[in-house]
């Protein structure tokens, strides 16, 4: 009951700080792109040899040993820093609505490389200085160039950036990431 509670206060604070939001100031209407290639932390599945002592995360897949063996192979997923290519386009209409578009290409291992489209729609607004993304849907899609393939829908979150914005230029900053857009 107390988390409810907890999460009910929290949705009435977000919801009363994006009614004194702003919404998207005229000049960052329209259609905006980014392309970059760069190192970026992907989530990566891994087998992995861990010590088999307590109850752990991962999926047993029997002990190196055989029973009773201090090691044990899992699958884990962590990120790892890899060589990405990213494309992205942000339209946004007069009334605050938008569409992101993320592209994502990466080699998943030799010989494969990985695709992920994520669609991500809802709602910006700017606050001094800041733009909060309402995300109110959206999918995920991932091609493997071996074969695999899936998708999933997005949850409701929200995202804020420090923004930028002049010369035909939309800059997002939050934390070390920072996204330079065009005007397109």
């Amino acid at each position: 009951m107390r988390n409810f509670a907890i999460l009910i206060a929290t949705t009435v604070i977000a919801g009363t700080s994006m009614l004194h939001a702003q919404p998207t100031p005229a000049s960052a209407t329209g259609r905006w792109t980014q392309s970059s290639s760069g190192k970026e932390l992907v989530l990566v599945p891994r087998i992995k040899l861990q010590p088999n002592v307590g109850v752990s995360y991962g999926t047993s897949l029997g002990g190196t040993a055989g029973y009773g063996s201090p090691t044990r192979t899992a699958i884990v997923t962590e990120p790892v820093l890899m060589q990405v290519t990213r494309s992205m386009t942000l339209e946004v209409e007069g009334d605050g609505r938008f569409v992101w578009k993320i592209v994502k290409r990466y080699a998943e291992k030799e010989g494969c490389s990985m695709t992920t489209t994520q669609v991500k729609q809802g709602r910006v607004a700017e606050e001094g200085g800041k733009a909060h993304f309402a995300i109110e849907g959206g999918t995920e899609r991932f091609v493997s160039s071996c074969g695999r393939e899936g998708s999933s829908d997005l949850a409701r979150t929200s995202e804020q950036y420090a923004v930028q914005l002049g010369g035909g230029r939309l800059v997002l900053q939050s934390g070390a990431t920072r996204w330079t857009f065009f005007r397109s």
